[in-house]
């Protein structure tokens, strides 16, 4: 079975000289993530490295200072700044009804009268507010739906469909 990875949090820079990090942190589930030895891992590109989790301290809302068992100074860990860091996807970790936002992409879009719009593409986190981004069908443009109550009425997981409440101008590009 292929591993599936999520994304966490970028390492935005070091902290401190005991190869602490600071990550700009973007999963939901932090508390479980950074927990103490939780597995992690570094994005290299071909790679992931995998880290242990020794310590957490939330600095901000979305900044995160993390140290991890595998580093112990400030030279071994300046080289994974701008380095993504990875959870692998486990099902486990969720809820019944929860899902990961990485299994909103590839659902159909619907308008609530079930006509199709598109497709999402990518689900974006732009300063604490995600959104949906849906490649239309009627168009060779993409448009980015606020993935919230008011818009997103419904998603359904198993059958890869999503129905949104459409406003006027929410679909003009």
């Amino acid at each position: 079975m292929e591993i599936t990875y999520l994304k966490v949090g970028k390492i935005i820079d070091a902290f401190g000289l005991k190869g602490e990090v600071k990550v700009y942190t973007t999963s939901t589930l932090k508390d479980l993530r950074y927990s103490k030895n939780y597995e992690l891992y570094i994005d290299l590109g071909d790679e992931k490295l995998k880290v242990t989790i020794k310590n957490h301290k939330e600095k901000d809302k979305n900044i995160d200072i993390l140290s991890f068992n595998e580093f112990n100074d400030i030279n071994d860990i300046e080289k994974f700044v701008g380095k993504e860091l990875l959870a692998i996807k486990d099902n486990n970790d969720l809820y019944e009804d929860e899902y990961f936002y990485s299994d909103l992409e590839n659902c159909i879009v619907f308008d609530e009268e079930h006509k199709e719009l598109g497709k999402v593409i990518q689900v974006n986190d732009f300063n604490n507010v995600i959104n949906l981004e849906v490649k239309l069908n009627s168009k060779d443009k993409s448009i980015f739906i606020p993935f919230n109550d008011f818009f997103v009425k419904d998603v359904d997981i198993n059958n890869k469909t999503i129905i949104i409440h459409v406003i006027e101008g929410l679909l003009e590009i």
